[in-house]
């Protein structure tokens, strides 16, 4: 480790020393896309100034805007009450619903909020996206896209039908969703977060639920994880756990791996990294 100058993905035993160990280390290759909240807690912003982070940004689009869809269709098609009335053996006709004209907010639109985008839209939804920074729609049948501020977000709340958050965790974005915004969102819309659990106010969200104003939550990530077995959100019937695993494919480590070698020969050429971090934006 001392040695180094580049390491594929971060060493869990000296995230603390890392930089005492090697201040000179100059690319970290990371496996995953939301690496924010390492970089800030850690200080190695100032702690490896000159250090290049790279991240995996881009390979899990798909497995987290198929979980997406996924929560949508457990939602509109009633698969919970399905699959009760199977365990029960009791066979009664039922209405769902359709994702056709319904409005799905995505909040971050990166390269998955953009693939989730790409869906909603082929299943006729409309699709409005909020962002930070300047987005480019390319080919992305989007209905509205939008700077971020405080204003457009309650804008669009009131409209929503599916809440998506697929923002990275940065001091700006903490506790961005709290009970002022889920109140604003109709009684019966669904949150799916697939972002950071800090993103949500975890409390205002279990009120939201059990009050019933929302009509459920489908979540990859919580404020602490593993999510404490004393936490109501295990047995809410309304609620989808996934233990921070929706963006974990068999393909995976591939497609990583891959993007480490194409990034590698860049750096042999002294040519820009792909998915090069900002340590100052966090993200």
């Amino acid at each position: 480790l001392k040695q180094a100058d580049i390491l594929f993905d971060f060493d869990q035993t000296h995230l603390h020393d890392l930089p005492e160990i090697n201040p000179d280390i100059k690319w970290i290759q990371a496996t995953s896309s939301g690496i924010g909240q390492l970089i800030d807690d850690l200080n190695y912003d100032t702690r490896l100034p000159n250090t290049i982070f790279t991240t995996a940004s881009g390979i899990h689009a798909q497995p987290l805007a198929e979980f997406c869809l996924l929560s949508m269709l457990m939602h509109s098609r009633k698969l919970t009450y399905m699959m009760n009335r199977q365990s029960q053996k009791h066979w009664e006709r039922y209405a769902g619903n359709d994702l056709l004209e319904k409005t799905v907010l995505i909040l971050g639109m990166g390269k998955i909020g953009k693939r989730i985008a790409e869906i909603a839209h082929t299943l006729g939804m409309k699709v409005i996206g909020i962002t930070r920074t300047k987005s480019h729609r390319g080919n992305i049948q989007i209905d509205d896209i939008v700077i971020d501020t405080s204003k457009h977000l309650y804008k669009y709340l009131n409209k929503t039908d599916y809440l998506i958050l697929s923002v990275p965790h940065t001091p700006q974005t903490d506790k961005l969703i709290g009970e002022t915004e889920l109140n604003m969102l109709p009684k019966g819309a669904i949150l799916i977060n697939i972002a950071r659990g800090n993103v949500v106010d975890e409390q205002a969200l279990i009120k939201s639920l059990y009050k019933g104003h929302l009509d459920g939550a489908y979540l990859d990530v919580f404020e602490k994880e593993p999510l404490p077995k004393e936490s109501p959100l295990w047995s809410m019937p309304n609620v989808l756990i996934s233990p921070h695993s929706a963006s974990t494919s068999i393909r995976e480590n591939y497609l990583i791996t891959e993007l480490f070698c194409d990034n590698l020969k860049l750096y042999l050429k002294n040519q820009p990294l792909i998915n090069v971090f900002n340590t100052k934006r966090l993200y």
